[in-house]
């Protein structure tokens, strides 16, 4: 058997407001259901990819894809955390799940909240995804570690600003049509090329 995806789904990036991180998986994971012809019962198995570091007070978010259909209750679910590659992780582990014959439908679903936490916290807890002795006090979160591995990296082969200038422009101006986009506006490429606190 080949596994395959067979249905997706996809809310909005933004400030949802009135939205928890619960009603956030239960939507995602029963549109998803719905748009793959599949019913909660055929389920063999829950993966849930969520990074955490403190976003949420409920730590144990695997069992809140249950609360999508009284037919998942029952069903092993398990969370999967990986920092930026936490959705990538999470489809990996479903498709092992398929590959080592342990089921022949998995649901997964990714999900993150960082809205409700405050600012200054938000750069925190993603640090909390690195490698702390070394990036643990670096101003900016990991705007700034990716700005101490660009400068490592301009050290090498030297000042490369243009070119993520133009990369940075070109993801921007596709993003615009994109409405699951995180960012959906055109920066152009000098805003891109310029510094900013923002």
């Amino acid at each position: 058997m080949t596994a395959c995806i067979v249905g997706w789904a996809h809310s909005r990036f933004g400030k949802l407001e009135g939205e928890t991180l619960e009603n956030l998986i239960v939507k995602v994971a029963t549109d998803a259901l719905d748009h793959a012809g599949i019913g909660p019962d055929e389920v063999d198995e829950i993966v849930l990819g969520h990074f955490n570091a403190g976003f949420s007070a409920q730590d144990f978010t695997a069992s809140l894809v249950l609360q999508a259909d009284d037919r998942l209750r029952f069903k092993p679910a398990t969370r999967v955390e990986n920092a930026c590659a936490t959705g990538s992780a999470a489809v990996r582990q479903g498709i092992r799940a398929i590959d080592a014959n342990a089921a022949r439908i998995v649901l997964v679903v990714g999900a993150e909240q960082m809205t409700t936490t405050p600012g200054p916290e938000i750069g925190k807890n993603l640090l909390k995804a690195s490698y702390l002795p070394e990036d643990g006090e670096t101003p900016a979160g990991f705007a700034g570690v990716f700005g101490k591995i660009a400068q490592a990296y301009f050290q090498r082969y030297g000042d490369q600003s243009d070119a993520l200038a133009m990369i940075a422009a070109k993801n921007h101006k596709n993003g615009v049509d994109n409405p699951y986009a995180q960012m959906r506006k055109d920066f152009g490429y000098e805003f891109c090329r310029q510094e900013s606190e923002k």
